[in-house]
């Protein structure tokens, strides 16, 4: 654990963010998986507001130019 955050092989990625939430995390597996890990972290002193967002499909950004290139 660290400082009160618990470390997970599920969350893939962390980033950091200004505005209204301090971070944004991509988490891994299956919808009970993630949803059991969400409600692990809430639990948490150091949690005090979450929002879920479901990613149907990611894309990087060479992915996005090829598709526009593909449109053209």
């Amino acid at each position: 654990m660290s400082k009160g955050f618990p470390v997970d092989p599920k969350v893939e990625k962390m980033d950091f963010v200004h505005g209204p939430y301090d971070f944004v995390l991509i988490l891994s597996g299956t919808m009970e998986d993630i949803d059991t890990r969400l409600m692990e972290m809430r639990k948490s002193p150091y949690v005090s507001k979450t929002e879920t967002l479901i990613c149907f499909e990611m894309f990087d950004l060479q992915d996005i130019i090829d598709r526009l290139k593909e449109q053209s």
